[in-house]
């Protein structure tokens, strides 16, 4: 896997609890990890997002589809 040096600026109290709780040699996989899971989820909330506004259109087609059918109902009730 190729790797890239980057430049990133952390708060310091954020830092220093990394260079507390991480190996100076683990560092940069503990970083890629954290990203890849924060991004993964990202996606995630994004793709749920627009499953929702898909399924609203849906729905709409049903609930169209049906409401003649919903109205003959009704009108047999008492």
């Amino acid at each position: 896997m190729q790797t890239q040096r980057i430049n990133i600026t952390l708060p310091q109290d954020l830092a220093a609890e990394l260079r507390r709780s991480i190996p100076d040699r683990s560092r940069s996989k503990f970083i890629a990890n954290a990203l890849r899971e924060k991004l993964a989820k990202s996606n995630l909330a994004e793709q749920l997002s627009k499953s929702a506004e898909a399924q609203k259109e849906i729905i709409k087609e049903i609930q169209e589809d049906f409401k003649y059918a919903d109205q003959e109902v009704i009108n047999k009730l008492p």
